[in-house]
């Protein structure tokens, strides 16, 4: 049974500023709107703590599927990665340069992960210079279990 999945997103046409003051090091999104979402022993969507929470009965391996639109400053490179219980998903995660500060770009990434019950799934960003800003206008984060586990 493949029932369980949840949705995080943003839309703010002026765009929302991620400060990033050490590069390199990941800052959390935090101004996620509730998406759809399974039953919560499936897949919680826990908007106010910014982050998708698998339920006890929703252990599984899940598609994730990311999209974002942003801009920050010039000549500079943005990331994106999907954390899971605070650990960095390398093989769900993204970058966009950025050439001037007028440039907004997209950029996005989907793949598939093994998730737990109680594993918190959350999206942060990082930018390659200190001080630096990502500006983000379109986000979403959508996983989807392909197979759940049955215990």
């Amino acid at each position: 049974m493949s029932d369980a999945y949840g949705e995080l997103f943003e839309i703010n046409e002026a765009g929302t500023t991620v400060n990033i003051p050490v590069a390199g090091n990941f800052v959390k999104w935090v101004t996620a709107s509730a998406g759809l979402g399974g039953p919560a022993d499936l897949v919680d969507v826990d908007a106010a703590n910014n982050q998708l929470v698998i339920g006890a009965n929703g252990a599984g391996v899940y598609e994730c599927v990311i999209s974002t639109s942003m801009e920050g400053s010039n000549n500079s490179l943005k990331e994106g990665a999907v954390f899971v219980n605070g650990v960095r998903q390398q093989k769900l995660e993204f970058n966009r340069h950025i050439g001037n500060n007028v440039d907004e770009g997209a950029a996005g990434i989907s793949g598939l992960f093994a998730l737990a019950a109680g594993d918190i799934v959350d999206l942060r960003f990082t930018a390659d210079g200190n001080g630096d800003t990502v500006v983000l206008f379109h986000v979403n984060i959508y996983i989807h279990a392909l197979v759940r586990s049955t215990a």
